[in-house]
């Protein structure tokens, strides 16, 4: 109890600062593990959540449940709760794990010609290698797997519809996504692995979130390329620039077909595959030059390698790929 209020601030002060000194300034692997778990269980649980909803309007409005579910606010709502979720999700974990939110390493302080850089990154990252996952498109035609060819939540059909695809197409999940996979998962597997490992190892989790074949080599490549950017720079944002380059870009071409009609398709062609395969060279051979001449003269950040072996992060993992290759079957049936 305090008997003075200058006595009571300078206890309160103290517990305060006991408190951040006793908080963690970074993520290990068995926070990986524990936060792709939970990334895999979200949205699964989020979409039952949602088809019982949708069911339930289906029935008492006597209408057909996909004309509830294909709902441009339904599906809008979805994308904006699965948001708020995540977000809620790393503020509750940094809380009662006692982490400090900086751990993530969101840090703006970078060259102007690094922003440059990264943008152009992400534009090499989808022009460079969209040609390949077009290929690997038409390989899965040939095995008979059913393409996903979907429309976006929202189709940009006019400058209203543009910016509101930006945002919910581009802006959250490059907000989401990288605050999850590189954020904490990347830097947390950083602690046990190696750079290379934990780079390949964190591209493989944010490919089984997915959990589709049609959404096996893209998302694989591109977590490849965004773990790359963050530990080269020391910065989220990095990572959150280049997919967010990459989405946007998506969407402005979805928004220049309906448009204009003009559209940049695959030509399935021999020599048109081979094309491809030399884009995707050409591509990562550029990052390995940018690489070579442009960050070795970043200061590499070193990390406190831990030798733990995370149970959560086997399980994950076990959970990641049973859900992927039951999606794979289930696309068969």
């Amino acid at each position: 109890m305090c008997f003075a209020k200058k006595y009571c601030i300078i206890e309160n002060m103290e517990k305060q600062i006991e408190k951040e000194l006793s908080k963690r300034n970074m993520y290990n692997e068995d926070d990986s593990g524990k936060i792709f778990l939970i990334a895999l269980v979200t949205p699964i649980l989020l979409s039952l959540l949602f088809t019982l909803i949708a069911t339930q309007i289906a029935n008492g409005q006597e209408i057909d449940y996909k004309t509830v579910s294909s709902n441009i606010w339904f599906q809008v709502s979805y994308i904006l709760i699965n948001f708020a979720l995540y977000i809620l999700i790393y503020f509750l974990y940094n809380k009662t794990k006692k982490i400090r939110y900086n751990a993530i390493k969101l840090d703006f302080k970078m060259k102007w010609h690094t922003y440059l850089l990264l943008i152009g990154v992400g534009v090499l990252s989808l022009f460079g290698i969209q040609y390949f996952i077009g290929a690997v498109d038409k390989f899965l035609e040939l095995i008979k797997y059913p393409l996903d060819d979907s429309l976006p939540v929202i189709n940009p059909t006019g400058w209203g519809s543009y910016f509101a695809s930006l945002l919910l197409l581009a802006v959250i999940p490059a907000i989401e996504e990288e605050l999850i996979f590189r954020g904490i998962i990347f830097n947390g597997l950083r602690s046990r692995f190696k750079d290379y490992q934990a780079i390949l190892l964190s591209a493989a989790m944010f490919t089984l979130m997915h959990a589709s074949l049609q959404q096996f080599v893209y998302p694989f490549l591109l977590g490849i390329i965004m773990a790359w950017v963050v530990m080269r720079t020391g910065s989220l944002m990095s990572s959150i620039i280049v997919h967010f380059t990459n989405n946007a870009i998506v969407v402005t071409l979805a928004f220049i077909t309906n448009m204009t009609g003009w559209r940049i398709d695959f030509i399935n062609k021999w020599w048109f595959y081979i094309i491809s395969i030399l884009l995707l060279c050409i591509t990562f051979g550029i990052y390995f030059l940018i690489d070579r001449y442009y960050f070795k003269h970043k200061s590499k950040e070193d990390v406190e390698k831990k030798k733990t072996n995370s149970k959560f992060l086997i399980v994950s993992l076990i959970l990641g790929v049973s859900l992927f290759i039951t999606a794979i079957i289930l696309n068969f049936i």
